[in-house]
């Protein structure tokens, strides 16, 4: 896991994605097995990855798709249908968490001018 090195601490990527899409443990590493798959993920296989009962998968991906995390898409089988489910544009959820912390960081330097000016 790549860490960024700050002063007083040290961030994980985990951390920015989890922040940024206000995720938790369980949700992100559904989030993360999708943003990795290149042909996407059904229930059957996330339970298998996270180690996670079907229901609470379940309850997981409607909550990711509700935040427009997600895409699903219907598979039809010999007898019936599955869902098979994606992450979004990947290049999307890069550059959306990549603005938020541009706005964080900028947010931080303004405040210290703001202090350094108040100093003077």
């Amino acid at each position: 896991m790549r860490k960024i090195d700050f002063t007083c601490k040290k961030v994980e990527l985990r951390d920015l994605v989890q922040c940024n899409y206000n995720l938790n443990d369980s949700e992100y590493d559904i989030f993360s097995q999708l943003m990795e798959s290149q042909r996407g993920l059904s229930v059957k296989e996330l339970v298998e990855k996270v180690d996670k009962d079907r229901t609470t998968v379940q309850k997981i991906l409607t909550k990711l798709l509700k935040r427009d995390l997600l895409m699903k898409r219907q598979m039809n089988l010999d007898r019936g249908f599955m869902f098979v489910y994606f992450s979004k544009n990947k290049n999307e959820i890069v550059s959306d968490i990549e603005r938020n912390v541009e706005n964080y960081f900028d947010n931080l330097k303004s405040s210290l001018n703001t202090w350094k000016n108040s100093l003077n």
